[in-house]
């Protein structure tokens, strides 16, 4: 979220949800922007209510999405407009992995790739 800062983002989808990925998405949307809250990963943030308040942004949760939500995803991944950052790890590295995200120190998806 930091290096995306000062991109005056109109939008943020938050699948991690720990906390610290929600309060710095309210921080680096741009004004009037909307933040979308899918992740659980803490059930509580605590966020920013000045920027809240003062860049006028909305927040919504979402549950879950439908089936051609996630095939236009797909779509804006296949032609290049959406480029969200992929951490490629081992299966042995999923623990790891796994609270990293716990802790908030993951930038994009962590992947596990398989050998065939």
């Amino acid at each position: 979220m930091t290096e995306s800062a000062d991109k005056d983002l109109p939008l943020i989808v938050d699948y991690a949800g720990f906390g610290s990925t929600t309060a710095q998405a309210v921080d680096t949307l741009a004004k009037t922007g909307t933040l979308v809250q899918v992740g659980l990963g803490r059930l509580e943030a605590t966020i920013n209510t000045q920027a809240l308040i003062l860049k006028q942004l909305r927040i919504l949760g979402s549950l879950q999405g439908t089936k051609q939500d996630l095939a236009d995803h797909y779509e804006l991944m296949r032609s290049g407009e959406l480029d969200p950052p992929l951490n490629r790890i081992t299966p042995q590295e999923i623990p790891d992995g796994l609270e990293r995200l716990r802790k908030g120190g993951v930038v994009g998806r962590p992947i596990a790739v398989y050998d065939r």
